[in-house]
């Protein structure tokens, strides 16, 4: 039995440009703040605000879609 591949691309979400950037963002704003984040929080805190703009992205997707398809008041 062979082993999937993985896929050659990923998608943008999964990169980890992006969620590298986010967390130089973050790292960046909290020492322009004065906070000092412990290890690997700058991280978790991107990955978590990517996730919840997905969310949002998703949620603003479905309201979308319901209004479009009920009559107009």
């Amino acid at each position: 039995m062979t082993t999937p591949s993985p896929p050659l691309e990923k998608s943008a979400i999964q990169s980890l440009t992006l969620r590298s950037a986010a967390a130089i963002a973050i790292a960046a704003a909290a020492s322009r703040l004065g906070v000092e984040l412990p290890e690997g929080a700058a991280q978790e805190l991107a990955g978590a605000a990517i996730d919840l703009i997905i969310t949002f992205g998703l949620i603003g997707v479905a309201v979308g879609r319901t209004r479009a398809r009920s009559s107009i008041v």
